[in-house]
């Protein structure tokens, strides 16, 4: 238990000597060490962020792997010159590489994220960029001024941006149509038709397609008339029969027959 703490002390100790130095913190892995520790072997940690050595889920206690001091702000420095000097010159998608290579280094470092703002596209991306400057120094008036500036335009583009495209589409597939009227009219030596929406187009297509009122009262009247003379003469047959049957009746009641 006694030397549990006083590792740990020593290790407090060590990570905030590192921090005030500016420094890094690499996790070292002991050649024996568990396959837990062998993953974290060479990565970059801040100080004060470090975990405590043994690590959470350690195979192997007592652990001996431990953490040394790193130096990365040569090469920060020199990523963060070079992407400036892109973002001066307009090569943009190559400063936005070399200022993502130095926050991958430095998480922290103020002046990638402010130079990053002026590299990423959408309002969205700067705003986050500015946010992060704002976490490292709260106190920087650019980036307040700049943030309220990107919100109040986000508030203000935002939906009108939405409705802009739905309107620039419904244009462009309007004057396609137009355009398609006029070369088909073309060809044919006719007029072009004017453009009528979907509904009424579908209620003329319906009423053109249906049959007229008349024709059918028509075909029916043409239908019935053949009928009229045959009706007709079995009237005239059936009242003939009857006459015949009555004087026949009359002249055999009179004695005559």
């Amino acid at each position: 238990m006694k030397s549990t703490k006083k590792m740990n002390e020593y290790l407090r100790e060590l990570l905030t000597r590192l921090a005030n130095q500016g420094l890094k913190a690499r996790f070292v892995a002991h050649p024996d060490a568990c396959s837990t520790c062998r993953k974290l072997h060479g990565r970059i940690l801040e100080p004060l962020e470090a975990p405590s050595i043994p690590v959470r889920g350690c195979l192997s206690p007592p652990c001996r792997c431990r953490y040394e001091g790193c130096d990365l702000r040569p090469a920060v420095a020199s990523l963060l010159t070079a992407g400036i000097a892109a973002v001066e010159e307009q090569r943009l998608q190559e400063a936005k590489e070399l200022l993502y290579q130095v926050i991958d280094l430095d998480e922290r470092n103020e002046k990638a994220w402010l130079w990053l703002t002026g590299v990423v596209e959408g309002i969205d991306e700067r705003i986050v960029c500015l946010e992060n400057v704002l976490a490292i120094n709260p106190d920087r008036e650019v980036a307040t001024e700049g943030l309220n500036h990107l919100l109040a335009q986000r508030r203000e583009v935002g939906p009108g941006q939405a409705a802009a495209r739905k309107i620039k589409v419904a244009r462009e597939a309007i004057g396609d149509i137009r355009a398609r009227q006029e070369k088909i009219a073309t060809l044919k030596g006719k007029p072009p038709a004017a453009i009528s929406p979907p509904r009424e187009e579908l209620a003329r297509e319906h009423v053109a397609e249906r049959p007229p009122v008349k024709e059918p009262v028509e075909s029916v009247k043409e239908e019935r008339l053949p009928t009229r003379p045959v009706a007709m003469g079995f009237l005239y047959v059936l009242l003939a029969v009857l006459i015949l049957v009555l004087v026949l009746a009359a002249l055999t009641y009179t004695g005559v027959l």
